[in-house]
């Protein structure tokens, strides 16, 4: 019988497939990176059609790299970015428009607009961009007119592609969208009214995890079940074990670093800079977390090696390594705009304290320290805010925990152990948790074997010098 679990993952900047036993344990994953463009500032655009290839391309590497087959897969699980926006044609699957991604801000006027209209939005959300992207495209509204038009995260048009037709979404991928009425789970129809959209367009809601659509066999070759759809930051909240009992907390660092806390069953929502997310919804049983976004982390350390000619990954760690001290050096990671605890769209990224003794070396530990100082933040208040008791230690996953110095950096900034997730994409693991669950490969009780550590980075610093050094460090970059 296939029992192999498939998670397909479609991040902001690289697509994965990856091959996990219900046992837990993964046994391939394959990356492909995806090129983002941005025209002009603000707007960061993606090649639909390749993010599709991409997929394709890793899943058939992944199975590969394991020596075997689709026939071998008993459950897909898809997980993605959240809040893009794609149109397509129903009819022929083609992209009529580039992915707009969750980080582009054409949307910041229309989403003030639509707030004092009565509907409070983000402007990352996609249904702040989406008018715009309607007026941009022609034949957008004549197929719309003639119910050929689909509008979709990207999770719907590879489910879409994989499946041969299914247009499908599920609650915790609709709802950064800004398009979901939470009382009801369905769409909401009076903002889907008052844009002058058709919700024919939109996909159809289907529960987290449990049978969603059929591969195609002239797509793939075979017709493995799809049993999960789930938003990235909520598969990685699960494959640290979030779920039915609130207080299980993560970060998880890509382009952006993403603090999310389970709440259970229980809707908490303080602020709109640690907004509540839907972590899944089956059966009519919905769980919730909270979740606060540092926009630019893994991205702002990409820029600087770029811009200031550090080389790769091993040689900018390296550079950071090497001093004990930024050297008076302070950077804010801002570079598409300031997230929680206070958003500003038009917050841009900054160094401070540079002067001659500062070098190379000093910038790199200033990147590392800047975003480490932003994840503290947010923590501080998310936890303060909804009166919750933080965890003893942080979990942590995501690209930038290959990075050790890293860690132990974001260890003594926060003041608490982080504990390193042995999977880093974690995204893929509660992508595979959840395929497993809808596929009845796994129980509840399975799950917790994909919950593993391989390392917990201990402060090396008294509480009270992290707090010193994360008042010196706002005072630095804020003025304050």
């Amino acid at each position: 019988m296939p029992e192999l679990l498939l998670a397909l993952d479609a991040g902001t900047t690289t697509a994965r497939a990856a091959l996990f036993t219900p046992a837990g344990a993964m046994i391939a994953i394959s990356r492909a990176a995806l090129a983002t463009r941005s025209p002009v500032p603000g707007v960061m655009e993606q090649d639909a059609r390749g993010v599709w290839r991409a997929i394709r391309r890793t899943l058939f590497a992944a199975l590969a790299t394991a020596g075997r087959s689709l026939a071998d897969v008993g459950a897909i699980g898809v997980t993605s970015q959240r809040a893009s926006a794609l149109l397509w044609s129903k009819k022929t699957g083609r992209p009529l428009t580039p992915l707009v991604l969750w980080n582009d801000l054409r949307g910041v006027a229309r989403a003030g607009e639509l707030r004092a209209e009565g509907f409070m939005l983000a402007p990352q959300q996609s249904a702040a961009k989406l008018e715009a992207l309607l007026e941009a495209t022609p034949e957008a509204r004549p197929l719309l007119a003639a119910g050929d038009l689909a509008f979709g995260n990207i999770d719907s048009f590879l489910i879409f592609r994989l499946s041969g037709g299914a247009h499908v979404t599920d609650a915790s991928q609709a709802w950064p969208s800004g398009y979901l009425d939470l009382a009801s789970l369905g769409w909401n129809a009076a903002l889907i009214a008052h844009q002058g959209l058709d919700e024919r367009m939109f996909p159809r809601l289907v529960d987290t995890f449990g049978l969603i659509a059929l591969t195609d066999p002239s797509v793939l070759g075979g017709a493995v079940p799809i049993t999960a759809d789930i938003a990235d930051q909520q598969a990685a909240l699960i494959a640290h074990g979030g779920g039915e009992i609130g207080g299980t907390a993560k970060v998880t660092y890509g382009t952006s670093a993403t603090l999310d806390v389970a709440t259970g069953a229980d809707l908490i929502f303080k602020s709109l800079a640690v907004p509540p997310f839907i972590l899944s919804s089956v059966a009519g049983r919905t769980l919730f977390c909270l979740e606060g976004m540092v926009i630019s982390a893994g991205a702002a350390l990409d820029w600087l090696r770029r811009v200031a000619g550090m080389g790769g990954h091993a040689r900018f760690e390296t550079l950071a390594a090497s001093v004990a001290g930024a050297g008076g050096a302070a950077f804010l990671p801002s570079l598409s705009g300031l997230g929680a605890p206070a958003p500003d769209p038009g917050r841009t990224g900054a160094f401070t304290g540079l002067t001659p003794s500062v070098g190379p070396a000093h910038l790199a530990r200033a990147a590392m320290e800047g975003v480490a100082h932003r994840v503290r933040e947010v923590f501080d208040h998310l936890f303060e805010l909804a009166g919750l008791t933080p965890p003893p230690a942080l979990g942590v996953d995501g690209g930038m925990t290959a990075s050790e110095s890293f860690l132990q950096i974001q260890a003594d900034i926060l003041g608490r152990p982080v504990r390193r997730h042995a999977v880093g994409e974690a995204t893929a693991c509660g992508a595979a948790i959840c395929a497993g669950r809808g596929a009845g490969l796994i129980t509840p009780a399975d799950a917790a074997a994909f919950v593993r550590y391989d390392r917990t980075f201990e402060p090396l610093i008294s509480t009270d010098e992290s707090a010193s050094r994360h008042h010196a460090w706002r005072r630095a970059v804020y003025g304050r």
